[in-house]
């Protein structure tokens, strides 16, 4: 958003920011510094963040935000010459856009005891276009080897004064000193948060600018850890140490307070008003025809909806771009290709044609971060879904994922809160963006094992909700290749394998592979050792710290049941086999059943792990755990017969 300034500050006296000393010095690299080989805070640190230093500034004289940015990095191996390919995100809104300038970056190596200085080439720096409101800044600097420090710094232009920047304090590699400035109007009210576990040294100041005053905030930490994503995080930029601000108010002298980050309510009237969004849906008129085809003799709502929502998941491809409007809209059905508000936006407008009353969802992405209900700003947002409410419930629609049914969201999507927008209503209301199914998978055996430990027969499997949706998805690359991401690195003998479902997106897949396995027994003498959960069980806990700082969050629910048969060779007794268990996690939120019978020359085996709550909070992290623990030592546990 951009703002035109009252004449009297275009007057008002600017004092130099540059008051206090920056923290480093353009092109003075400590020879420290360059003959560093380890980082000794973290020696397995791939790169270290030596400086970050970055100046923030609202300039009234010139209606700007400048941002000024300098980052020196040390490269200490392989992997860490990747942090010399740099981004910097642009906002454009129309023909106007934000740039950068004074871009300066250079590799400094030392050679036979002397440092070598590379500069960057201007045919190193390009613009890209990342969607609709943004472009990519891409620069590379040169001559990146390990032991290199890479420098560089530029400018921020924006007119866009409600973009103030935010600043990381933390990232993938640790960082030596990070320092932000900050340095605020006072007509200007930003609402500010910080976020993560690190907590800054902080001071701040008021400095008379003539009829104003410069509210100067300074962020400081040194010895910053590297980020560790853990698994089964949502998007790191949730959980990073970071400051967030976002534009409240304008209260310029002798005029009326202007309102910028407003509500809600007043945002999603502005998505409602706009051409890419709400009248996107009532309007793009050219599309009536067609959904008068598609329903030509059809009266029942629930198959009308069923009709339009095949054709637009079956005409239209996602290009993995997470976007809420929607231009050109016959462009879109020409080329057959569009983001997901784009199609999305698409499968609204025909339904709406066809008579339902289409209330979107506007939503964060996980890999987007979740929404702070607090700070009610466009930027949180960047996905749309369609909803319908028909026969007393709500049916959610996203038309992106051609292998996904009705009334289930992608996985992407189920990221805490969004926004029903209530279209007749005129208003909103919250919505929990919860998995409306579970991810599950049977893996169900009938083998027999050989005296040379080769089992062979046959083994199903059946996979439903989320589980069955990646499974169609993998196997439209092809039979083969799919196939092999089954095997992975097992020993297996695929002979003939049946799909039976694949193309029936409201069923369970249910494929069947005739095997031989060569892998999950072996001979000791006159012992057989046998594995009866064929490489499907848990063997690694991935909760291994002791202390977890952030959520455990699984997206969706889950089963895992591994059900084994297997006939045992003439001659063999079962000599000994794991103990029947029970583990439950309390107030019902998950168990895994081991059972194991032996019946004549059959041993029937069942594990079964069901988790039924996709988040566990911080708190409830040691529980599951240990829950994870007692899952693996059970299942390492093997089947032992002997010739009799």
């Amino acid at each position: 958003m951009k703002f035109l300034l009252p004449f009297l500050l275009l007057v008002a006296v600017f004092h130099s920011s540059h008051a206090q000393k920056d923290p480093i010095k353009f092109g003075e690299i400590p020879m420290e510094d360059l003959q560093m080989t380890t980082y000794e805070a973290d020696t397995a640190a791939v790169a270290v963040i030596l400086a970050d230093f970055g100046e923030a500034r609202i300039s009234p004289y010139q209606g700007k935000m400048i941002f000024e940015r300098h980052t020196r990095i040390k490269i200490l191996k392989p992997e860490g010459t990747s942090w010399a390919d740099v981004e910097v995100m642009l906002y454009r809104s129309g023909s106007d856009d934000e740039n950068i300038t004074n871009l300066k970056a250079v590799t400094y190596n030392l050679e036979n005891g002397k440092i070598v200085k590379t500069e960057m080439d201007k045919d190193a720096v390009f613009l890209e276009k990342f969607n609709k409101n943004y472009n990519i800044k891409k620069f590379s600097l040169p001559n990146v080897k390990v032991g290199s420090v890479i420098e560089y710094s530029y400018k921020h232009n924006s007119d866009f004064l409600a973009n103030f920047p935010n600043w990381q304090f933390q990232h993938k590699i640790p960082t030596r000193l990070t320092e932000y400035r900050a340095f605020i109007p006072s007509f200007f009210i930003m609402e500010r948060f910080m976020q993560g576990y690190l907590a800054p040294q902080y001071d701040t100041k008021n400095v008379p600018q003539g009829n104003y005053e410069d509210k100067r905030h300074r962020w400081v930490i040194e010895n910053v850890p590297a980020f560790k994503p853990e698994p089964y995080m949502t998007s790191e930029s949730d959980y990073v140490s970071k400051i967030n601000f976002a534009l409240a108010y304008i209260n310029f002298p002798g005029e009326p307070s202007k309102e910028i980050m407003g509500t809600w309510k007043r945002l999603v009237g502005t998505f409602m008003g706009s051409e890419a969004f709400g009248k996107a849906i009532t309007g793009n008129n050219f599309l009536k025809k067609k959904v008068e085809e598609l329903t030509a003799g059809v009266t029942e709502p629930e198959k009308k909806l069923q009709i339009i929502f095949d054709y637009v998941k079956n005409s239209l491809k996602w290009n993995e771009i997470c976007d809420t409007e929607a231009y050109q809209l016959k462009e879109v059905f020409e080329k057959k290709i569009g983001s997901s508000g784009d199609i999305n936006i698409a499968l609204a407008s025909m339904l709406d044609k066809a008579g339902f009353v289409v209330d979107p969802i506007i939503l964060s992405t996980r890999d987007h971060g979740f929404i702070r209900t607090q700070v009610p700003m466009e930027s949180q947002i960047n996905y749309v879904v369609c909803s319908v409410f028909l026969n007393g419930k709500r049916i959610f629609l996203d038309a992106t994922e051609p292998f996904i049914p009705m009334n289930v969201l992608p996985e992407r999507c189920l990221n805490g809160q969004g926004i029903l927008i209530l279209s007749t209503e005129h208003t909103f209301e919250w919505i929990n963006l919860e998995a409306m199914t579970k991810s599950k998978t049977v893996v169900n055996s009938d083998l027999k094992l050989s005296t040379t430990g080769e089992l062979t027969g046959k083994v199903t499997f059946t996979r439903d909700g989320y589980d069955a949706h990646k499974s169609r998805k993998k196997y439209a690359e092809g039979p083969e290749a799919y196939t092999k991401s089954i095997i992975g690195d097992k020993s297996w003998e695929i002979g003939k394998s049946d799909f039976q479902t694949m193309d029936q997106i409201n069923s369970a897949v249910k494929e069947i592979h005739e095997v031989t396995i060569a892998d999950y027994a072996s001979v000791a003498g006159d012992l057989i050792y046998v594995s009866p959960w064929l490489g499907f069980n848990m063997t690694d806990n991935p909760f291994k710290i002791d202390n977890r700082l952030y959520p455990v969050d699984f997206g969706s629910p889950f089963e895992r049941s591994i059900l084994t048969k297997i006939a045992i060779p003439e001659g063999y007794s079962v000599e000994e086999v794991p103990q029947n268990k029970i583990f439950a996690l309390p107030n019902g939120m998950g168990k895994y059943v081991c059972s194991i019978n032996v019946l004549g020359n059959t041993i029937s085996c069942t594990g079964m792990l069901i988790v039924n709550k996709a988040l566990f909070v911080q708190a409830e992290y040691p529980i599951l755990r240990e829950f994870y623990t007692q899952v693996i030592a059970k299942q390492s546990e093997q089947i032992v017969l002997k010739k009799k």
